[in-house]
């Protein structure tokens, strides 16, 4: 089966998103919410990076009636905006495309200079925004200016979740696994493997792998190959999708 994120990034949305990639990191400690010029290129991104059956509805919050705290981790703090991800959930690829789009969101408001935090546990009740019968919020993306450098992001070794030896892949696919390894998961359980073989990377998940993350995953094997000409053909079972480079003469 096609995915609708074949062409539906433009190549110069794909080099920004590329190049925020490195600069992610989960930020829960803010300065203050986006400001005013910040805001408004939030809005315009928000209604350019979902894919079908998504939508992201920027909001303010009571951060307290919002983001729930958790045992052991840091809670959120210092903003009270947020970024609501909906989804049609009559489209059984509702939380892959959430993840693919809620991603993409995420480097974009790097690339303005925010942080942001994903959250997948988060009260309802504190979301005020309409919602049609078929729809679901499927999570939550705190944003705002960081109080600080975020730190960096603690990850797998590439050869930890990839099948065989990822050094000895073609340099596009290696840059595509690397940049997977670098995504942001539920409780930073990088639940994803890759395969290689051919002209074809193989994205599987895990056994503790939500489909959320599997898009946010997605998304990053798809920038990370760069400008190499490929197709993406979704799968079944653990087999969440096949990245296929078109070898050009």
């Amino acid at each position: 089966m096609d995915c609708a994120l074949n062409g539906f990034f433009a190549p110069a949305q794909r080099e920004r998103f590329l190049a925020a990639v490195s600069r992610r990191s989960s930020v829960r400690a803010f300065s203050g919410p986006p400001d005013v010029a910040q805001k408004s290129a939030l809005s315009y991104a928000a209604a350019r990076v979902c894919l079908p059956g998504v939508r992201i509805e920027l909001a303010e919050c009571q951060p307290e009636g919002l983001f729930r705290k958790l045992p052991m981790v840091e809670g959120i703090t210092g903003t009270n905006r947020y970024a609501a991800l909906i989804a049609d959930d009559r489209d059984d690829l509702y939380h892959l495309y959430g993840g693919i789009s809620g991603e993409a969101f995420v480097l974009e408001a790097v690339s303005l200079g925010l942080g942001t935090c994903w959250l997948g546990s988060f009260k309802r009740s504190g979301v005020d925004i309409p919602l049609e019968p078929y729809e679901k919020v499927i999570a939550v993306i705190a944003v705002g200016a960081p109080a600080q450098e975020p730190a960096g992001n603690k990850r797998k070794k590439l050869t930890e979740i990839c099948f065989g030896d990822p050094t000895s892949w073609p340099l596009w696919a290696y840059n595509a696994a690397e940049c997977v390894r670098q995504a942001p998961s539920a409780l930073n359980l990088q639940p994803w493997q890759m395969a290689f073989a051919g002209r074809t990377l193989v994205l599987y998940r895990k056994r503790l792998g939500s489909m959320l993350d599997m898009g946010i995953a997605l998304l990053h094997m798809h920038l990370g190959v760069g400008s190499k000409e490929h197709v993406i053909r979704l799968g079944e079972g653990r087999e969440i999708a096949s990245l296929i480079a078109e070898d050009r003469i």
